[in-house]
Formats: C-alpha cells, sequence, structure tokens
C-alpha cells in the first residue's frame, strides 16, 4: 500500500498552511487546514491489487507479419467493490492498436466482471508475450493507491510472410534416395535419357511402341534417375540495416523461410545454420516437422554484437554435410560472414550467396538529400566490387533488391548448373 501523489500534495499544503498560521498569527489559515485534514482522514485503504483477476484470450496466438488478432480482456474483482481500477497492458512496438487502448480505468463491485476488448496488428516477426498486466487500484479520494501485477503471460509468435519461390538453385550433388533432381544414372525416374534395342531382362513397360512398329525391332527407353538434395541454409546476423519490419535481417528470414518452403515442398533435406553473435544449427531433415522447426528456430533471430572471430569449424559435420548445397543470406556488411563462406567454398562445398541489398533498406530511413543520394550511390559501388571478388572465388552469386520479387532474384542462380547428360 502506496501513499498516491495527491495524498504527498495534500500533506505538504496542509503543513504550509499550519505554519504560514502560525507565523502571520491569523486563524484564517487553521480554518483552511481543516478541510484539508478531513481529506486525510479520510483516506482508506483500498482493495489489495492482487486479489483483481485478469483473463487474456487472443483470437489467435499464431499470425503472420500483418495479421490482426482480437484480444479479450476480463477484468473482475471477486472479494470487494474497487472505486477505482486502472489497467496498464504493456505490448511491444512491434503491435499497433487498432480498436481501443493500453490503458483502461473502471470501477466494479464485489463479483462483477468487465469485458475490455482490443483489436492489435502484428506489424513484424518475433515471439511476444502478452502479460502480466499492471494493475493500479485505489480508494475513492484517490488517496492511497496499491499496485501489482496481475494475470499470466500468452505468448503470441508472429511468422514472417512468405514470397513465392519457384525458381531455386540446384544442387551440384545429390543423395540416393528419390527426389525431384534428374541424376545422370539410369534407372526410375520419367526423363528419358535413351532408347536403345530390347535386350534380355529387360521390363515390357520399357517398350517404346512406337519406335518398335516403326522399326520393325523392339526398342526400350532409359530413364534418368530422380534424386533429392540435401540444402543448408546460412543466415548472417552479424549485422542489420534499417529499420523494422523492412531491415536488412528481416528480408533476410523471409528469404530463408522461402527458401526452406520450396525445398521442403520438393521433398528436400533442409537445415538452418544462424551465423552471428549466437551461432544456433539445426540438422538437415525432410517433412511438414522440420518446417515448422525451422520456422521456429529462424523466427527469433537477430543481431547480438560480438567481437568474436565467428568460424563454421564448431557446426557439426551432421548440420554441415559435405555434399549439401549451402545457400548464405547476408547483406554482405560484415567481413566475418563474407570470410567463412569463402572458407567453405575453398573446403570444397556447393556455395550459393543470395546478397541482400541493404542500400534500398537504408534509403528508406534517410532523409532525402543530395548527400545522401551520392553517399548510397557510393555504396553500392563498393557493394558490387565486393560482390565480383566473392564470384572471383568461385561463389555463385545474385543480389536482389528486396522491392523486387525473390523469385526474379534466384533465376540466374537457378540455371547456374544445366543438367548433366553424360551417359555412361
Amino acid at each position: 500500500m502506496l501513499p498516491s501523489p495527491l495524498f504527498g500534495s495534500l500533506v505538504v499544503l496542509t503543513i504550509w498552511t499550519v505554519v504560514l498560521g502560525l507565523m502571520v498569527g491569523r486563524f484564517e489559515f487553521f480554518l483552511a487546514a481543516v478541510p484539508l485534514v478531513v481529506a486525510l482522514l479520510s483516506a482508506r485503504k483500498p482493495v489489495a491489487a492482487s486479489s483483481i483477476s485478469i483473463t487474456a484470450s487472443p483470437s489467435s496466438i499464431r499470425l503472420t507479419e500483418g495479421d490482426r488478432f482480437d484480444l479479450v480482456v476480463v477484468v473482475a474483482c471477486p472479494k470487494a467493490t474497487s472505486p477505482s481500477i486502472e489497467i496498464f497492458l504493456p505490448l511491444a512496438n512491434t503491435f499497433d492498436f487498432v480498436e481501443g487502448r493500453p490503458h483502461l480505468a473502471t470501477s466494479l463491485r464485489a463479483g462483477e466482471t468487465f469485458q475490455w476488448k482490443l483489436a492489435v496488428r502484428s506489424t513484424t516477426r518475433g515471439r511476444v508475450v502478452v502479460g502480466p498486466f499492471n494493475v493500479r487500484v485505489s480508494d475513492d479520494a484517490g488517496l492511497l493507491v496499491d499496485e501489482a501485477r496481475v494475470g499470466l503471460a500468452v505468448e503470441i509468435e508472429t511468422y514472417p510472410r512468405i514470397p513465392m519461390v519457384r525458381q531455386l538453385p540446384r544442387p551440384r550433388h545429390t543423395r540416393s534416395s528419390f527426389g525431384n533432381y534428374v541424376g545422370a544414372q539410369f534407372g526410375a525416374g520419367l526423363e528419358t535419357a535413351e532408347t536403345r534395342l530390347f535386350a534380355p531382362g529387360d521390363r515390357v513397360r520399357q517398350v517404346n511402341w512406337p519406335a518398335s512398329l516403326r522399326l520393325g525391332r523392339l526398342y526400350v527407353n532409359q530413364f534418368h534417375q530422380e534424386r533429392s538434395a540435401e540444402v543448408v541454409l546460412l543466415l548472417d546476423t552479424l549485422a542489420e540495416i534499417g529499420a523494422s519490419p523492412h531491415s536488412s535481417l528481416d528480408v533476410s528470414v523471409r528469404a530463408v523461410t522461402a527458401l526452406a518452403s520450396a525445398y521442403i515442398a520438393r521433398k528436400d533435406r533442409v537445415g538452418y545454420v544462424e551465423f552471428g553473435g549466437h551461432l544456433r544449427w539445426l540438422k538437415p531433415a525432410a517433412g511438414r516437422h522440420q518446417w515448422e522447426r525451422l520456422l521456429r528456430s529462424a523466427l527469433p533471430a537477430s543481431q547480438h554484437f560480438t567481437y568474436l572471430t565467428r568460424t563454421l569449424d564448431h557446426v557439426p559435420a551432421a548440420a554441415l554435410p559435405r555434399q549439401a548445397l549451402v545457400i548464405a543470406v547476408s547483406p554482405v556488411i560484415d567481413d566475418r560472414f563474407t570470410r567463412a563462406i569463402v572458407d567453405l567454398a575453398g573446403r570444397g562445398y556447393d556455395v550459393v550467396l543470395l546478397a541482400v541489398s541493404p542500400v534500398g533498406l537504408t534509403r528508406r530511413v534517410l532523409p532525402d538529400t543530395p548527400l545522401n543520394d551520392v553517399a548510397c550511390a557510393l555504396w553500392a559501388l563498393e557493394r558490387a566490387s565486393r560482390i565480383r571478388q566473392l564470384c572471383d572465388e568461385g561463389i555463385s552469386v545474385t543480389e536482389w533488391q528486396p522491392e523486387q520479387p525473390l523469385d526474379a532474384a534466384l533465376a540466374s542462380l537457378a540455371r547456374r548448373a544445366p543438367v548433366r547428360r553424360n551417359m555412361p
């Protein structure tokens, strides 16, 4: 139980009124102090704030960027009448109030309940905890207050909005399991490799009947094997440029989730490595369960400043297989990340870099001045030089302007390794 600011003001005013009355010897000051003393004596202990019951019920706890959800807060005062209740809802700045405000002032009788309805929009990805609520209860005169944090926390996850991707970088190495990539070896598949004369042991369903009827001899078709691949998505969290929800890291996370969704839809095994202040990884696997695990892993990705020189040597071989296609997603700002992917390429890994351009993202938050225009133009030239150096190191690089579709940037990578047709 604490005195309110009003209580302190009345005490100071009462003391000064009595002191002035003594100093000047005028009884009028003592008469003026009487109602102030009566007001101070009328203070009564309010209901304990911890006795207020608050239950928050969001309409959904899994959202996508830009989604709106309804939050219904039920306030109950089970013990005694509370003449003044103030409730404050602490929310992260990633939420915007569409309807309602984060502050409620009301009064409740004993056993009475009140429903507080809010409409909130989530603007960017992340995992946010709603609650507990800050509650302040005061007496009738507002002289004594009690404060407490009431209610259970509710975790709300906002997932990135995933762009559609059809053009995917083709892995140079495949696995032995069935998939969507045409291999050079013959076997079960859908794409014809060659047509040859029938030999003992060939299956009847492989017979090419149009060719056989035309040439008068039995011919059979042979097909390319169809294989799956392993893909590791390498996310750079060493640097972040721009403002949320359009920062370079937010854009990179959307690209990572889009690539993961497309590759898992093709029955590939997909892994994830977060390279930054924290080094985290997820071993490659296939299926919807892996997709959900990867999405949850990439959801809280954020920049953590560190002076450490990070390397990928601490990532186990099971999380970074030798035959995997490594797709690095980075704004190409921190030299520690570029050194890491150059080292991977030097060790024989198939490395592809999706360079997210931070120039336009930075330009959005800068004033429109000639000096900023020149600085951004020079920065773009410096980035072009750095990307050429990476290409000279044997890394396939494509630059993505976030204002453009991701599929357009990936189109050049999809054509980097044509299907080999060499027959044994």
